[in-house]
């Protein structure tokens, strides 16, 4: 059966250029595959257009998502990762460099898995909006959390600096 230019361009896309066939873990190389675009191309743009580029790769991949699922197996096919690729994109705007980005990867990952309320309850929409909408809640959960990381280091660390010259007594 021949596809429409349409159906092999969203299908390319959905798969993350192949990464969601790559076994164990198609979700885990989906992220990667993130992080390994988002270092390079978009890491060193203003914060502005990085949370472009993740908001339309989440419009672009919802499209995708929907016109290849069917084709791919289901309503969530494993092989679709444009969803963890657009979410670590969201989960890594404005992230302070490297260990912001570590953090964001794990996290990330840990809350795809665990879909934290109310993720679960997204996941069961219908399509390529219920193929993104789960990953861009826990991307959400994963910027509130690296940030809160690092405020609070920030914060625990200038105490104990006080602390220690006694300023802060």
């Amino acid at each position: 059966m021949s596809r429409s230019p349409v159906e092999r361009a969203s299908r390319l896309l959905a798969t993350g250029f192949g990464a969601g066939f790559l076994w164990p873990a198609p979700g885990t190389w989906g992220s990667l595959l993130g992080v390994a675009l988002f270092i390079p191309f978009l890491a060193p743009l203003p914060w502005g257009w990085q949370l472009a580029a993740g908001v339309t790769l989440t419009l672009l991949g919802t499209i995708a998502a929907e016109v290849a699922a069917s084709g791919l197996g289901g309503d969530d096919p494993s092989a679709v990762v444009v969803d963890e690729w657009a979410a670590m994109w969201l989960s890594m705007v404005a992230l302070p460099g490297p260990m912001g980005w570590v953090w964001a990867f794990f996290l990330f990952r840990i809350f795809d898995i665990i879909k934290p309320f109310p993720a679960r309850h997204f996941e069961a929409l219908h399509g390529g909006v219920g193929i993104m909408a789960d990953d861009v809640v826990a991307a959400l959960y994963t910027q509130v959390s690296v940030r809160l990381m690092f405020a609070a280091a920030a914060y625990t660390q200038s105490g104990f600096l006080l602390a220690l010259t006694g300023q802060g007594v």
